[in-house]
């Protein structure tokens, strides 16, 4: 069973006399991709700034993994954000907008403060429950304030006992890591030395090849043709005479010890050292295929390209959480259907969680594990995207979620359903008899049928060619449908329409 990762719990925000948010109660799963989608002003994008930290709730709390964090600030949170107008530093290049986080944040600390705080958040709420009592007595108050003021005071000391513990323990790794290269390379050194009289005869092998090729000249041979005689020998004599292996290993030995340099610095603040920064970075941007412009500046890139660089400097210090504010918005039609795609696969590839904004339908279709369709600030559904698609709750979420047919009808019982002056037989069964309904038929599920086997006869009104198909709105019964089919029909035309039982859905009025 998946675990929840946030919890929204009655959050509720409004901006002057404006409610924004209404009460509002949702929880996410790890490693899901869920999307909150709705119409511009729904409360969709507040809600993504209040998980964040970028916004406080009027009231409600927002939890993650057990405790409460209203009041952690966005920067502590396990979260990132790719916002929609991307907030990319012009000034700096590609590898540096991605290394910005690593190099101005400690992410080691923030996950150590929340996993201590977490012990504590049952006390912290007892006390927290027992001060807002009405029947307190004021002597009461003062020492349940002290209380809390002393586990705070136990939860920063135990932050800073873990964190010397993680310092002492990165030490003692960083040193037996370093003892064994060392050890190793100062081995193979006392090897090469041990050479010392292989490389004089090499030397001396090679003094004696410049004679003989000296007096070959001499003798009117060609230099060039008599240096070829001696050639591999001569590359063999001049490796050895080098000392190459030896000049590799001591090589080899000092940037290992600039390096166990950098591991100790790092390993005392937490923080990642510049070869990890650089690993790292090259890692991100080659999951959004990157690779080779860490150098480039930002504005010599593309719309696309700018949108990846500003994903990978949100993934590239692994948060558990992941914003996207329609991030997707700025792109061409062609770019943004390609997006949408990588984005699913570098989810699953970094196995977090992604909450994303839109108000596009089709991205929420093609990417979500879960969609949460909003309006007002309230949230009307939530469910897979097919669950979303066939089955919406009511007329908003039909109309929202592509396109509806919708129309009054009466359920009769034992799945029939009548409108528009026809019996139907459907799936759906959770109604009283003579109940009224609002009956749904997505355009692409009517069938075309000979005049004298349809239940319904339309008249074709307008024909829009959409590509793969005809937009057909046809008039039946005074009453407008959309209709999807490959076939041409024309303006006039009488159409024969069937419906299978199983596209027929049923939603309360």
């Amino acid at each position: 069973m998946a675990k929840k990762l946030i919890e929204l719990k009655n959050i509720k925000k409004s901006f002057n006399d404006n409610t924004v948010i209404k009460d509002l109660s949702l929880y996410i799963n790890e490693n899901e991709f869920i999307t909150l989608l709705g119409p511009s002003g729904c409360g969709k994008t507040t809600l993504l700034r209040i998980i964040g930290g970028f916004e406080e709730p009027d009231s409600g709390e927002v939890v993650l993994d057990g405790v409460k964090i209203n009041d952690v600030p966005a920067h502590l949170r396990p979260v990132n954000t790719v916002f929609q107008r991307y907030a990319l530093f012009p000034h700096l290049n590609v590898f540096d907008n991605v290394a910005f986080g690593l190099r101005n944040f400690n992410r080691t600390i923030s996950d150590l403060k929340t996993r201590v705080s977490r012990k504590y958040e049952a006390n912290r709420k007892e006390i927290e429950g027992k001060l807002k009592l009405k029947n307190i007595t004021k002597e009461d108050k003062i020492n349940l304030k002290y209380e809390l003021k002393k586990l705070k005071q136990q939860i920063k000391d135990e932050v800073l006992s873990e964190k010397n513990n993680l310092i002492s323990k990165g030490l003692t790794e960083v040193e037996e890591k370093y003892e064994k290269i060392i050890t190793e390379l100062d081995r193979q050194i006392d090897i090469e030395w041990d050479k010392d009289e292989e490389v004089k005869a090499a030397k001396i092998r090679l003094k004696e090849i410049d004679e003989l090729v000296s007096e070959a000249v001499e003798n009117g041979a060609k230099e060039e043709k008599e240096y070829k005689k001696y050639e591999a020998e001569i590359k063999q004599l001049k490796n050895i005479a080098k000392w190459t292996k030896l000049t590799e290993l001591e090589n080899k030995k000092k940037q290992a010890l600039k390096d166990k340099a950098l591991e100790i610095k790092s390993a005392k603040s937490l923080m990642k050292n510049k070869k990890q920064i650089k690993d790292a970075v090259l890692s991100a941007l080659k999951l959004v295929k990157l690779e080779g412009f860490e150098y480039r500046k930002i504005d010599a890139m593309s719309g696309g390209q700018q949108q990846r660089v500003a994903i990978a400097r949100a993934i590239v210090n692994k948060p558990k959480i992941l914003l996207l504010d329609e991030p997707l918005a700025a792109l061409d039609l062609k770019l943004r259907q390609a997006m949408q795609y990588e984005l699913k696969a570098m989810q699953k590839e970094l196995g977090i969680t992604f909450i994303f904004v839109t108000h596009d339908q089709e991205e929420a279709l093609t990417m979500s594990d879960t969609i949460v369709v909003m309006n007002e600030g309230e949230i009307l559904q939530i469910g897979t995207p097919e669950d979303i698609y066939n089955e919406p709750k009511n007329r908003f979420v039909a109309n929202f979620i592509g396109e509806s047919n919708i129309i009054r009808g009466k359920y009769l019982g034992d799945k029939e359903v009548e409108f528009l002056g026809e019996k139907f037989l459907c799936v759906d069964d959770n109604f009283v008899k003579n109940e009224e309904v609002d009956v749904v038929i997505r355009p692409e599920d009517f069938d075309i049928v000979e005049l004298d086997e349809a239940k319904l006869i339309g008249v074709v009104e307008h024909v829009i060619f959409k590509g793969i198909h005809f937009e057909i709105t046809a008039n039946v019964k005074g009453n407008k449908f959309i209709i999807r089919k490959y076939e041409l029909f024309h303006e006039g035309d009488q159409i024969g329409l069937m419906v299978d039982p199983h596209e027929i859905h049923l939603m309360k009025v």
